[in-house]
């Protein structure tokens, strides 16, 4: 047998060099023998085939799905703010939740970014496009991110190029992790999580060559930087995989200076990026975990689930045969017989601690919940974690079976002397073994441009009546628009678009809409999710103004035409608009957890329509309440709202109202001492004058802002603005970045 094969391959390989000798450069063929030339073939693979099945993210332009929705929508907003020469970190994004001050609390770099470089560009090119293109970029060269990271933790070039290779090529049932699902047009939309996921793989081997005393504190710094500002979920990952690379030594004292040179990382990296975290430990009671998000997306899934999604290849290969599995798994034994070297210690060790933390918080709840903001922290997102090291891993392990096999081969003389045919036989085995998943990610990507294109020309067969629709709403006095939530008619058929729902369209024309919860970054939501659209006093409480439906659908009573167009029907819906004059009967304290359930009570009794809005105080009891009383959240259930419910006459009248960039203005009357409510979020960086004067303003319930006036008229003013600290702190880490870049220059030149 081995006679006939050795025969057949000199045929194969006279044949395979006499094409190749009469059509390419000798060099050229040298170079593609090698290691070296073989993995850069595969990075070039890689970075083609993404190119060529996701152009569809670039070369068709329609409105965004999920969570792109909201990174659109602040990158616009964002670039907006900066012309008008606000802080673009730090703005009151109003199109949302019944407005937030999104990047006060989320990573906000890549939408920053996005904004910045609009700028230079909005005249030749719509910031959606530059969104589109930098998604497109990313994907495309993540592989080479990978590559990359891997040369720079002194990995050979085929265990490089066999990680970039695969490194696009995952497929979960939605996880979050950094299958492409997470990030494609018709996926979760996690744009920023994308940032983070391709500066990742770079700022931990920098940091794992710093500690080493084999890099510069610049990169480290910066790249670490980037992927804090992208994505707090992974920043976890970066931390806890650099405590791993210090005890990866066997000796105390290169521990100790390991530890001692990551300190002096993330003490760079804590300045650089001060100014967002430090916004987010103050006024972390305003951000509640929603109780409708699924349990998983905190508490994860626990061992015996993750360790059966592992084995059945759902980790790696959902929906395919489990080839990227079974590569894992045997890519790992191959690592562990290379222990005693540092590197595949490394990426074993690692893997493994992310599919183990990927547990959740059961059984890891104990070590996490005594931390700051641990409520917070998503344990789902740590799969991240694993699938990067086993990017890694897979490369490490498989480039060592690659290197046995050509061994084994010329020991048993199948081949019989080194030569090109011997990559080109493993190159044609691996690429064999691979197809299932290449074809499994074209038919994923085709469908994904497939959906893309059907809603783009969706939208191209409704853009005149949408131009109409936004049209009349931007002449019309400001208010929020309804056309349904998730939860009732929104996402029912004739309410979308193509594959968009029409209440993920209106935030993205720039309207203030009533929608699904896009952000979950202000405590409000839970509550807005309870909204009973047949109740006329919840339209007024959220000044809905304004209400898109179906030319089918009948309208109920309080519905007042404004106009109907091809196939949607615009009504309006009587309310003082973005203010109203209330009274405050009682107060309601508790920590942030328990905000929902006496909310949601006031919402659904007499108290809204009577404009009685309690104030709510987060913490312990308050002291001065001015005689009112006081009642714990625990406290509130709808016999003691029934209590309370009182007539009161007229409070007044707001005569006039202006929405702008950060701020609310009124002009209103009242004959008798009352409340001034703004339907928008509390937070404690609005700043309220009324009638020039500074006031302190309070919640009131659900969680809007307001303030106490007494009878006559008074004009307010209230005006979001950014911490005090937040720009001098931004300085101060563009000062630290410069500095480390130029002692790093300095040592390069001298």
């Amino acid at each position: 047998m081995s006679t006939i094969m050795a025969e057949y391959s000199d045929k194969t390989s006279t044949v395979l060099k006499t094409f190749l000798m009469n059509r390419i450069p000798p060099g050229i063929i040298s170079f593609l023998k090698s290691r070296k030339g073989i993995a850069l073939v595969l990075l070039f693979a890689a970075i083609a085939f993404n190119a060529i099945f996701l152009w569809t993210e670039v070369g068709v332009s329609t409105f965004e799905l999920n969570d792109n929705l909201i990174h659109l929508s602040s990158a616009r907003e964002a670039s907006l703010v900066l012309g008008q020469g606000l802080d673009p970190t730090d703005f009151w994004l109003r199109q949302f939740d019944l407005g937030v001050p999104f990047f006060h609390f989320y990573q906000n770099l890549p939408q920053v970014m996005l904004a910045v470089i609009d700028q230079g560009t909005s005249f030749i090119l719509p910031i959606s496009h530059l969104f589109d293109i930098s998604r497109y970029l990313l994907l495309v060269f993540f592989p080479l991110s990978i590559f990359w990271a891997m040369r720079r933790f002194e990995f050979d070039w085929l265990a490089a190029g066999i990680s970039a290779f695969i490194a696009s090529l995952l497929s979960t049932n939605g996880l979050y992790g950094f299958d492409y699902f997470s990030y494609v047009w018709s996926g979760w939309g996690l744009y920023t999580q994308l940032w983070a996921m391709f500066f990742l793989p770079l700022a931990l081997a920098e940091i794992y060559r710093t500690i080493k005393k084999e890099g510069s504190w610049f990169w480290p710094v910066l790249l670490s930087s980037i992927v804090l500002l992208s994505s707090l979920v992974l920043a976890p990952v970066l931390l806890l995989s650099t405590l791993i690379f210090i005890v990866l030594t066997p000796t105390r004292s290169e521990i100790f200076i390991r530890f001692k040179r990551a300190v002096v990382i993330f003490l760079f990296t804590g300045l650089v990026t001060c100014y967002f975290f430090i916004s987010i430990i103050i006024d972390h009671a305003y951000v509640s975990p929603s109780i409708w998000e699924k349990s998983t997306i905190f508490n994860s899934f626990g061992a015996v689930a993750v360790l059966t999604n592992l084995f059945t290849g759902n980790l790696l290969d959902y929906g395919r045969v489990p080839v990227l599995t079974i590569l894992f798994f045997l890519a790992a034994l191959a690592v562990i017989s290379q222990w005693k070297k540092e590197q595949y210690r490394m990426v074993f060790l690692v893997s493994v601690f992310w599919l183990v933390l990927y547990f959740g918080r059961f059984p890891w709840g104990f070590l996490i919940d005594s931390l700051p903001l641990s409520s917070h922290i998503e344990f789902v997102r740590f799969i991240c974690g694993f699938h990067l090291w086993a990017i890694f891993l897979i490369g490490a392990g498989l480039s060592l079976i690659v290197e046995w096999s050509e061994h084994y081969l010329q020991k048993k003389s199948l081949f019989r002397t080194p030569s090109f045919k011997i990559p080109v036989f493993i190159g044609i085995v691996f690429l064999l073994i691979l197809t299932p998943v290449l074809l499994e990610r074209a038919t994923f990507y085709e469908n994904n441009a497939q959906w893309k294109t059907e809603t783009q020309n969706a939208f191209l067969a409704k853009s005149s009546e949408i131009s109409a629709i936004n049209d009349t709403l931007n002449n019309l006095p400001p208010g929020r628009v309804y056309a349904g939530l998730y939860a009732d008619f929104g996402n029912d058929p004739y309410y979308k678009i193509g594959s968009v729902p029409l209440y993920a369209v209106f935030p993205q024309l720039g309207l203030d809409s009533f929608g699904y919860a896009y952000t979950n970054v202000d405590l409000s939501t839970d509550v807005r999710y309870t909204f009973n659209n047949t109740r006329p006093e919840q339209y007024n409480v959220y000044n809905i103004r304004y209400v898109i439906l179906q030319n089918t659908w009948t309208a109920p009573y309080y519905y007042a035409l404004i106009k109907k167009f091809d196939d949607y029907t615009l009504y309006s819906v009587p309310t003082t608009g973005y203010f109203d004059l209330v009274d405050v009967p009682a107060v309601f304290y508790g920590n942030s957890s328990g905000f929902y359930s006496p909310n949601a009570q006031w919402l659904s009794s007499s108290l809204p329509g009577l404009k009685e809005y309690p104030i709510i105080e987060l913490g312990s009891r308050p002291d001065n309440t001015s005689g009112l009383p006081v009642y714990s959240f625990d406290e509130v259930n709808q016999d003691l709202l029934s209590g309370l419910a009182r007539s009161h006459p007229s409070d007044g009248t707001i005569l006039q109202e202006k929405v702008s960039t950060n701020e609310y203005q009124a002009r209103f009357s009242t004959s008798r001492d009352c409340y001034l409510v703004l339907k928008t979020n509390y937070h404690p960086d609005w700043n309220v004058t009324l009638d020039g004067r500074k006031v302190t303003p309070v919640m009131l319930t659900p969680g809007f802002i307001g303030i106490k006036v007494d009878a006559g008229t008074h004009e307010a003013l209230f005006s979001y603005e950014p911490p005090f600290y937040r720009f001098p702190l931004i300085i101060l880490g563009m000062l630290i970045l410069i500095a480390l870049l130029g002692v790093y220059l300095w040592k390069k030149c001298w």
